[in-house]
C-alpha cells in the first residue's frame, strides 16, 4: 500500500492523488486507475473523518447517561403527622425536588453522581445570588475486586428487601443516602451477600472524635439472600453505633429474616426482627417486630392487599428500659398510613404500634388507583395525666391516591388522606381529635432523558 494511504475499507484505497477501485468483475491482476481531483479527495477525507468521529461519539455516549428530574408537590396539611389543634390553621405550600443524574459505565468501573436541589417555592428571594438548598444526593463509584464481587464507595442509597429497615425514603423530597463502603458478592444467580461499613465524622480533626451532627457514628451490616424458584429468603444483621458523650459509642443491633413468595394466585411477604444493645440514652434495648402482607388479583386490573404489623413499645411508666422497636432507615411512609403519624421523624421510643390494614390497587394503561384503610393500636400501656390506663385503640386512617402517566417522561399523582383519632391518640400527639384531620396533595413528576 502506498505510504500516503490513510484509510482502507474493503476494495477502496484512498491516496493523495489516485483512487484505486478493485472490481470483482475484473480479472485477478486487472486494476482500473481513475484520476480524481485533489479537492474531491479532500472532501472524501472529511467525510471519513466525520464518520469516524461519529462512530466514536456513539460509542462514548452509549456508556454515558444524563437524566433529570423536576418534582413539584403542592400540599394542604390539616392534621398531617400530628393532630391539629382548635386554634391552628391549615398549612399550604409547594415543595420541589430538582435532580441531575450523571452515569458512566465501562467494564472497569461504574460511576454515578446525583446533584439535588430541594426547596419550598418562595423560601429563596427572587434576586438571590446563592443559597444552601443544593447538595449531592449520591456520588459513588463501583468496580470489581475479585470474581463476582463488586465494591461500591461513596454516598449512596441503600435499599434492602421491602425497605422496612433500610430504604431510600423516596417520598421525602430530599430522600436518604449514606456515606459508606458496600461490598456485594454474588457467587451464583441464587445467592448473594452484601456487607457495608460506615464511619461518620463532622469534620477533619487532629485529635478529637467528637461528632455532633444528627447521624449515627458507625454502621456495619451483613445481608444474605437466597432465591429458590418463586421464593426469596433474606437475613439481616445490622449494628449501629451512636456517640454518647465525647468518648463513647453505644451500639444497638437489629437482626432477623425476611421472606417473599410469589405464587400463581397470590404474593406473600413476612418479616421478623429483634433489637438489642443500647439506645441513645444508654438504656438497655429489648424490642421486636413482626409483619405480614398478602396480595392477590381479585378482578381485571385489580389487586387486593391485607396485612398486619406489630412494633413493640415501652409502657409510659417504664423509665429504665427501652422496649420500643425502631425501623431505623426504613421507607416508613409506605407502611403505617400516608399521613406519617408513626416512625416518620416521630413516635420513636414510644408505646409501639399494631397496624391492621386492607387495601386495593388498580392499574390499567396509563391510570392507577390506590386505596388503603388502617386501624391503629398501641402495643404498650398508655397512661392519662393522672397515670390511669387508657385504651390501646388509636384510630383509623383512609388513604387514596390517583396516578396518571401523561407520557413517558411526565406523570401526575393526586392524594387524599383522613384520620379519625381517639382520646389515646390525642394523649400521644396533642392537638384535638374533635377537629377534622386530613391531608391532600398533588405532584407532577417530570423525568427527561437527555442522553
Amino acid at each position: 500500500m502506498p505510504p500516503d494511504t490513510f484509510f482502507t475499507s474493503g476494495g477502496f484505497h484512498f491516496s493523495g492523488k489516485t483512487l484505486l477501485i478493485h472490481s470483482k468483475a475484473l480479472q485477478a491482476n486487472d486494476k482500473q486507475k481513475v484520476s480524481i481531483p485533489k479537492k474531491k479527495i479532500m472532501t472524501g477525507r472529511k467525510i471519513l473523518l466525520n464518520t469516524a468521529f461519529l462512530l466514536f461519539s456513539v460509542s462514548v455516549f452509549a456508556q454515558f447517561s444524563l437524566q433529570g428530574e423536576i418534582r413539584p408537590r403542592a400540599e394542604y396539611r390539616h392534621g398531617f403527622q400530628s393532630l391539629i389543634a382548635e386554634d391552628e390553621d391549615a398549612a399550604m405550600f409547594v415543595s420541589q425536588r430538582s435532580r441531575l443524574n450523571f452515569g458512566y459505565t465501562v467494564p472497569e468501573v461504574t460511576v454515578f453522581i446525583s446533584l439535588q436541589d430541594v426547596r419550598v417555592w418562595g423560601e429563596v428571594a427572587q434576586l438571590n445570588r446563592s443559597d444552601m438548598n443544593a447538595s449531592i444526593h449520591e456520588a459513588w463509584a463501583q468496580f470489581p475486586i475479585f470474581t463476582n464481587a463488586m465494591l461500591k464507595l461513596g454516598r449512596q442509597e441503600l435499599i434492602l428487601d421491602n425497605s422496612r429497615i433500610l430504604g431510600n425514603v423516596d417520598w421525602a423530597q430530599q430522600a436518604r443516602s449514606h456515606d459508606m463502603a458496600l461490598l456485594q458478592w454474588k457467587p451464583s444467580d441464587a445467592f448473594q451477600i452484601r456487607t457495608a461499613l460506615a464511619y461518620n465524622q463532622e469534620r477533619e480533626n487532629r485529635t478529637s472524635t467528637l461528632y455532633t451532627l444528627n447521624n449515627y457514628k458507625a454502621l456495619q451490616l451483613a445481608w444474605m439472600n437466597y432465591r429458590l424458584n418463586q421464593t426469596s429468603l433474606s437475613f439481616l444483621l445490622l449494628n449501629i453505633g451512636n456517640q454518647f458523650g465525647t468518648d463513647q459509642i453505644l451500639y444497638n443491633q437489629t437482626f432477623g429474616p425476611f421472606v417473599s413468595h410469589n405464587a400463581e394466585r397470590f404474593k406473600l411477604e413476612a418479616a421478623a426482627y429483634l433489637q438489642t444493645g443500647k439506645d441513645n440514652l444508654d438504656r438497655d434495648v429489648s424490642a421486636w417486630y413482626s409483619g405480614i402482607e398478602i396480595s392477590a388479583p381479585i378482578a381485571a386490573s385489580w389487586t387486593a392487599r391485607a396485612g398486619f404489623e406489630m412494633l413493640s413499645g415501652t409502657d409510659m411508666d417504664e423509665p429504665s428500659k427501652n422496649n420500643s422497636f425502631t425501623p431505623h432507615f426504613g421507607t416508613n411512609h409506605r407502611f403505617n398510613g400516608h399521613m406519617d403519624y408513626f416512625y416518620v421523624g416521630n413516635h420513636i421510643n414510644n408505646v409501639g404500634l399494631r397496624d391492621a390494614f386492607l387495601g386495593a390497587n388498580y392499574a390499567a394503561q396509563n391510570w392507577g388507583l390506590m386505596l388503603a384503610f388502617h386501624s391503629f393500636w398501641a402495643d404498650a400501656q398508655i397512661l392519662d395525666p393522672a397515670n390511669n390506663p387508657m385504651k390501646a385503640f388509636l384510630g383509623n386512617e383512609l388513604d387514596l391516591m390517583l396516578s396518571y402517566n401523561i407520557n413517558q417522561a411526565v406523570a401526575l399523582r393526586l392524594g387524599y388522606s383522613q384520620m379519625w383519632a381517639t382520646e389515646s391518640m390525642q394523649r400521644l400527639k396533642g392537638g384535638s381529635k374533635a377537629q377534622t384531620q386530613n391531608w391532600a396533595w398533588a405532584m407532577v413528576i417530570i423525568k427527561p432523558k437527555f442522553i
